[in-house]
């Protein structure tokens, strides 16, 4: 590898480091929260993650997309989603685009409760943004949603 191609390799690991400190921050500031949108409901991290990507999907998930986005086993989000159900948090629907598979939803309850947490966290954390115009939140938003990509 010729000198100037390592310098740049080095100038662009130093970079995404830079990015990388700065996602962590906001990260530990997030998990600082203490609070859940369920209060007293114990829920593992990986139902919370389930939880919010739910909230995302108005028409629902099938199991295996919700495993696909976790990360996890189609036998984990089994386990993962009765423990949800059984809370009242979850329901499961049949799929009217296919009559073998079924659709997970949030509840209309947990979905307000949810949407409520999400505004009193995104209304704490706004100031760590007040510097950035509009447009530089919505180049930040897209630049960050495509390294979310696989």
């Amino acid at each position: 590898m010729s000198t100037d191609a390592a310098e740049h390799d080095d100038e662009r690991m130093r970079r995404i480091s830079v990015v990388l400190d700065a996602v962590a921050v906001i990260g530990r500031e997030l998990s600082a929260t203490r609070d859940t949108p369920f209060g007293g409901v114990r829920l593992s991290r990986s139902q919370l993650d389930a939880l919010f990507i739910l909230t995302r999907s108005a028409a629902g998930l099938t199991p295996s997309s919700l495993a696909a986005s976790l990360g996890v086993t189609a036998g984990a989000v089994t386990q993962l989603v009765d423990g949800l159900r059984e809370q009242g948090l979850v329901e499961q629907t049949a799929n009217p685009a296919d009559a073998r598979s079924r659709l997970l939803r949030l509840t209309d309850p947990a979905r307000a409760r949810v949407a409520a947490f999400e505004a009193a966290v995104t209304a704490r954390l706004a100031p760590r943004f007040d510097r950035l115009s509009d447009t530089e939140l919505d180049r930040l938003g897209r630049l960050l949603a495509k390294i979310q990509e696989d």
